[in-house]
């Protein structure tokens, strides 16, 4: 993993490289924490290109940004190539020189040989990179399928600028008075994550997953290379064919992401997933080093699950005790680093998980994307009452609300007041909204009193009617959650402790066949993940398969009223914060005050304003 930084410059300007390299230098520091163990910088034709390492293959060579001298083709390169080895003898007769043996060197000489577009559609990997092509001094820039790791840029200016973070893009001197994007913001405190390409910032972008720009002489083309949308499902796939090929599949991908000249681990929930991928290494290594972390709060630690899946699967296993002291150093630290509002509260402990991690291993192996790929939210199982729920005037929805202000105060895990009030945004909205609304940090009603300006949020998602609800809903999830949320959440988590996460339901072959099967193959009735449990039937205890679903979360309503009370009030009730430009901060301080004093629980309300505080704060 690495982290990566460039832009344009005037070339005939006094001094331009001197000025250039002071300028990525500074790039590349705020993004230190992505590649602390090599460093470089190349100044060639008006483009900077900057690189900080983190290394996990071929530590004695791999260094970037790697150049071909004869050409000019220069490649910056974050991310890993699972598959690079494949074209080892493809190269080597066409008279590619390999010397170092790692995944940059193999990209790059792919890209050489068969330019960007054809190079894209071989590779398996989660990566951005970009790639300059000399001889018709075009920039390009990509991102991995799925969005596992991140690209930002801004073309507004004279300058092209991009890097890995925004906080680096704002090291350059052209983005150091950019401005909120109020609309993005709006539908962040709806969704918990902004949906790219937005970013919050009027003047930044996000590459979507997928995704390949090109610039050349200041003209910005993007398009998608790889849709999930694409794929086809194939309607003879049935039930035991498909456990047998995900199998296969799922063996494979897992066996070619252990490959690491650092140490390497997994980490285990003892949900499911995590414990699906624990086991299958465990197949191919005899010693599998697997991490869970023990919180200090009952219904949120899953802990005594993860021992009892380690045991069944005999792996090496550690559980790393955590204290609210951790907590509270944890979020202090994420609040710090906030260069875009996020609020989906699993960052917290995917971080802490994290940090203690890195503390053995360089690597690890998790479980994210086989919820997207097989069905596997609650949200799924809800839409059969979706239509009937569409039909209800949104008045309903007010009444659930009052039904869950009648039941005890919680801030147990998923209490059934959350749940009631969560499920009552939905009511009265269109059919393939609803799951947006149902996870609604900010409810569009409660952000027309938040917001000075007095105006609500309306979902922008367009119905697919030549898909059922079901695929509507996952390609929502994986093309807009899953890139937004989860993989932002774990690529920041994992960064910003120098641990690199790799997620084997993401590599390519696995993808492909699960969006190919059938629904019925993975969801039917109110089951999801049908296909992924027959696999699991084959490595796990019958109760770790079916184990109801447990969040990976903090309880952030207790948290706000106790441990991070006086950092939650510093943070969000300071009157000179900017947001309060834009956000009424009577409305906050009310919020406030009832949550703190057990009148009301606005605990995910708060949680999402205290992030975009803290996004205020540092940004503006």
């Amino acid at each position: 993993m690495c982290g990566i930084a460039g832009f344009t410059f005037n070339n005939s300007a006094p001094d331009p490289g001197a000025i250039a390299g002071a300028i990525a230098s500074d790039m590349l520091a705020a993004i230190a924490h992505r590649g602390p163990d090599e460093q470089d910088i190349v100044i060639r034709d008006g483009l900077a290109l900057a690189h900080n390492r983190l290394t996990i293959m071929e530590p004695m060579g791999g260094q970037q940004p790697r150049i071909n001298e004869a050409n000019g083709n220069t490649l910056i390169y974050n991310g890993e190539i699972y598959n690079h080895r494949a074209f080892d003898a493809e190269l080597r007769a066409a008279g590619c020189e390999l010397r170092d043996h790692c995944d940059t060197e193999t990209l790059f000489w792919l890209l050489e040989l068969h330019g960007v577009e054809k190079t894209l559609a071989m590779i398996d990997g989660m990566f951005a990179f970009a790639w300059y092509q000399a001889k018709d001094e075009t920039l390009f820039l990509a991102r991995d399928r799925f969005g596992q790791k991140p690209m930002f840029y801004s073309g507004s200016g004279s300058d092209f600028i991009f890097a890995s973070e925004i906080k680096a893009l704002r090291r350059h001197p052209s983005l150091r008075d950019v401005t909120p994007d109020v609309e993005a913001l709006r539908l962040y405190l709806m969704m918990e994550y902004v949906p790219g390409p937005a970013t919050g910032y009027n003047e930044v972008q996000e590459l979507p997953a997928g995704h390949l720009l090109s610039n050349r002489n200041k003209q910005l083309d993007i398009k998608a290379y790889w849709q999930a949308r694409d794929v086809l499902r194939d309607p003879h796939i049935d039930d035991a064919a498909a456990a047998q090929t995900l199998d296969g599949l799922l063996n494979a991908a897992v066996q070619q992401q252990l490959v690491a000249d650092v140490p390497l681990g997994v980490f285990l929930s003892g949900g499911l997933d995590s414990s699906l991928i624990a086991a299958i290494a465990r197949k191919h290594s005899d010693d599998v080093a697997t991490f869970t972390v023990r919180f200090p709060y009952a219904s949120f630690n899953e802990s005594p699950h993860a021992e009892e899946v380690a045991a069944s699967v005999g792996t090496r296993h550690t559980t790393i005790e955590l204290n609210r002291q951790n907590c509270s150093d944890g979020i202090e630290h994420l609040l710090a680093q906030a260069d875009q509002p996020f609020c989906d509260s699993s960052q917290l402990p995917s971080y802490l998980l994290c940090q203690a991690t890195r503390q053995h291993v360089t690597v690890a192996l998790g479980g994210d994307g086989a919820d997207e790929l097989f069905f596997g939210y609650p949200n799924f199982r809800l839409l059969k009452f979706a239509r009937l729920m569409a039909a209800l005037p949104q008045s309903s929805g007010g009444l659930l609300r009052l039904m869950a202000k009648l039941l005890p105060d919680s801030t147990d895990y998923m209490s059934r007041g959350f749940l009631l009030r969560q499920l009552s945004y939905g009511i009265g909205r269109p059919a393939q909204q609803q799951s947006l609304y149902w996870m609604s940090a900010v409810s569009p009603a409660q952000q027309q009193s938040v917001w000075r300006d007095g105006r609500a949020v309306t979902s922008q998602l367009a119905a697919d009617n030549e898909r059922s609800l079901l695929e509507q809903c996952q390609r929502q999830f994986i093309e807009e959650y899953l890139a937004g949320d989860i993989l932002q959440k774990m690529d920041r988590a994992s960064m910003y402790a120098s641990l690199e996460v790799r997620s084997p339901f993401l590599a390519a072959a696995v993808a492909d066949y699960a969006l190919s099967l059938p629904v019925n193959v993975s969801f039917r009735g109110s089951t999801g993940k049908r296909v992924l449990r027959d696999v699991a039937s084959r490595y796990l205890p019958p109760q770790t398969i079916t184990r109801k679903k447990h969040g990976f979360a903090l309880p952030v309503a207790a948290l706000l009223r106790n441990d991070l009370r006086e950092l939650g009030e510093s943070t969000l009730l300071d009157s000179a914060n900017p947001m309060y430009e834009y956000v009424a901060y009577d409305t906050v301080s009310s919020l406030w005050s009832q949550h703190a004093n057990v009148k009301r629980n606005h605990g995910k309300s708060l949680w999402a304003l205290l992030m975009m505080a803290a996004f205020f704060r540092n940004q503006f």
